[in-house]
């Protein structure tokens, strides 16, 4: 009876010390994802700030427009340092959910892109290309986690 709640209790106590690394582990990540969605934030509205009020002109307007882009390689950094820090079923899972979204928005975007050709559906800004793929990553993603329980 004793060895059955020692195993027991050593058996909780390693599944809590793994759950508290992995909410350790996603906090960091999460707080630096939050600093750099805030930095994107901020260059944004300057940027926007800059190009409405006429501050620069000509070719200019170019790089002003794109200082916000400076932030989503933080992002992109903070993300892969994520992604190399889970294990290898988090990783398929993940991956998995990646290549859905590449393929079901590769799909949504050709067929509409037919559609406008073909039928004359209305103009589409590339702004919702990341939507889609963001939506499609997650519904993928959802897939691959119900494919391995």
């Amino acid at each position: 009876m004793t060895s059955t709640i020692y195993l027991l209790t050593s058996s909780l106590d390693i599944q809590t010390c793994i759950l508290y690394s992995i909410i350790m582990s996603n906090a960091t990540y999460i707080r630096r994802f939050v600093l750099w969605i805030a930095i994107y934030a901020v260059l944004l509205f300057a940027s926007i700030w800059v190009l409405r009020r006429g501050v620069v002109t000509g070719i200019w307007r170019i790089p002003v427009g794109l200082v916000p882009m400076v932030a989503t390689l933080g992002i992109l950094s903070n993300y892969l340092a994520r992604f190399r820090s889970l294990d290898e079923l988090q990783r398929n899972i993940q991956s998995e959910g990646l290549s859905f979204s590449v393929g079901a928005t590769a799909i949504i975007t050709f067929s509409y892109g037919f559609l406008q050709s073909s039928a004359g559906a209305p103009d589409v800004s590339y702004f919702w290309v990341w939507p889609i793929l963001a939506v499609t990553w997650g519904l993928g993603t959802m897939l691959a986690w119900r494919r391995y329980q």
